[in-house]
């Protein structure tokens, strides 16, 4: 099967050190990944995207789409958004992606190597999607280990070690599906959805299942809870959401902004309020 990572970012130095974790993130998807589709969103005219900036290897595999400013503006029809917009990018490189199975990953997390992968993606069914648990670890000591050295997927659990499920599990459970899903009360819902913290970081389902809850709902334009709405939406398609630490990922810390009126509001959104042609632009 063909594996597919699509990640997005803005070269805009998010969380104070954006480009440095980018390097052995994006490294480590293409050393892992058949392709890795990266979309940059809205960097300022006159900064170069981030890939540019980067000493990636197995470039090859590397498809980038560079939506503008100006295309950004004809996105949103001019509806004002956040400078990043995730939602948006994620659905672009979703629709670009040739994966049978796709992966939508953050830029500042390390992948686990091919053969962990290839096992995760053998219990993963149609409908269905996994989510794994990350353990943060700091770019100082990544660089006092590693220097400018990348291929460091193997060495991570041995020298980092790795957390138990439990430090992000936001439920008793680790898995979630409709049935249990309708047992509980409204209110609880985003927290069934999400299972673990964080959960946005690393999901993958076969891209049917993509299409078929039609990505990521384009109107939740700001941060947070997007990734949960997702999940939610293949609960109710009669998926199954499995949350696991296994393969070990690694997630490089940094700053955060989430600043009230750049943050969404908690929606579950089924069916989805997606056009039919959610994702879909020439560029």
């Amino acid at each position: 099967m063909k594996l597919s990572a699509v990640c997005c970012g803005r070269n805009d130095n998010y969380g104070g050190h954006f480009l440095d974790s980018a390097l052995y993130s994006i490294n480590s998807m293409l050393k892992t990944f058949d392709e890795v589709i990266y979309v940059d969103w809205n960097t300022e005219e006159g900064k170069k995207i981030v890939t540019d900036e980067l000493h990636l290897e197995n470039r090859d595999k590397l498809h980038v789409f560079h939506i503008t400013p100006d295309l950004v503006k004809k996105i949103t029809n001019g509806t004002p958004t956040p400078p990043m917009c995730e939602v948006l990018a994620r659905n672009i490189g979703i629709r670009k992606a040739t994966g049978d199975i796709i992966f939508s990953v953050n830029p500042d997390l390390i992948i686990a190597p091919r053969e962990q992968i290839d096992l995760m993606c053998q219990n993963l069914k149609m409908g269905d999607m996994i989510t794994l648990t990350k353990q943060d670890v700091e770019l100082d000591d990544l660089k006092k280990q590693f220097g400018d050295e990348t291929d460091i997927q193997h060495l991570m659990p041995i020298i980092f070690g790795v957390w138990p499920i439990q430090k992000r599990l936001m439920l008793p459970v680790l898995s979630m599906n409709k049935e249990l899903m309708l047992k509980q009360p409204e209110d609880k819902h985003h927290i069934c959805a999400s299972i673990i913290q964080a959960c946005g970081d690393f999901q993958v389902a076969h891209r049917e299942t993509w299409f078929n809850i039609k990505g990521f709902e384009e109107s939740m334009t700001k941060r947070l809870y997007n990734d949960t709405n997702v999940q939610y939406k293949v609960i109710m398609a009669g998926g199954n959401i499995l949350a696991s630490n296994t393969p070990h990922i690694y997630h490089i810390e940094h700053e955060r902004n989430n600043i009230p009126e750049n943050t969404n509001i908690i929606r579950h959104s089924y069916p989805s309020t997606n056009d039919e042609d959610w994702g879909s632009i020439e560029c």
